[in-house]
């Protein structure tokens, strides 16, 4: 009885302690501007245990026949580890403008927090601040948001839309209209892009859907401000530095 008593104690403990395999979502959007096809927004958020790998694709093109009017190409990386933002690399080509941001959390400083290099140079965030991804539902009771295109901090409010069960007008320093689901997934969204509704419609993504992020897809441009180039040479050092 001793001997099947250590057993059962022993499976108890290997299975408490056993992690879950790794998840993976996709969530991808078609997006249009006044009814035409503007381009794609695809996320993908890998879990494991408590930590999270989020991947953001973002391709506009606006086009009159074969002239293209208007470009844009945005890349996000963001690690999360217990609901807080362990890292963030961005880099964005907005028609010619080029932006590029690193936010890294620091370490043995009270609670923390994050050391952002962003358009306005090297500032602090706090460690619980939320990226402008929008995929988690906990973005609706947000005052502040950090903008992964310009590595600012940007004043939000968020409004429950009257008549649209989960939907809510953000404005502020930033606008959107967000959507979720009962479960909280994100599924849709809208803004003005110059007159005009630009429109997220959430689709369903094939399972054999290849993923291919890179930092490196975004074209150079000019660089937005003197701190772009700063952000963009030290997130290539440390990735460097990553695979010794």
């Amino acid at each position: 009885m001793k001997r099947l008593l250590t057993a059962a104690a022993i499976l108890l403990a290997a299975a408490s302690t056993a992690r879950a395999e790794p998840t993976v979502e996709r969530i991808d959007f078609a997006v249009t501007r006044g009814g035409d096809p503007l381009g794609w927004h695809r996320l993908r958020i890998e879990r494991d245990g408590d930590s999270a790998t989020v991947e953001v694709m973002i391709d506009f093109e606006l086009k009159f026949g074969p002239i293209a009017l208007y470009r844009y190409t945005h890349r996000n990386r963001t690690l999360i580890e217990d609901g807080k933002v362990l890292s963030v690399e961005t880099r964005t080509n907005d028609d010619g403008d080029y932006f590029a941001v690193l936010a890294r959390r620091e370490e043995g400083r009270g609670e923390g927090g994050l050391t952002l290099l962003g358009v306005d140079g090297r500032t602090r965030a706090p460690a619980d601040i939320f990226p402008s991804d929008y995929w988690r539902h906990d973005t609706i009771r947000q005052t502040r948001l950090l903008d992964t295109q310009k590595g600012t901090l940007r004043d939000v409010v968020m409004t429950a839309v009257a008549g649209r069960e989960g939907c809510y007008d953000m404005t502020g320093d930033l606008t959107m209209r967000l959507c979720y689901d009962a479960q909280g997934r994100w599924v849709g969204g809208s803004f003005d892009g110059r007159g005009k509704e630009v429109l997220y419609t959430r689709r369903e993504v094939p399972a054999d859907a290849p993923w291919n992020f890179s930092l490196e897809d975004v074209p150079p441009g000019e660089p937005a401000s003197r701190y772009v180039m700063m952000a963009q040479n030290e997130q290539r050092y440390e990735q460097r530095y990553e695979q010794r």
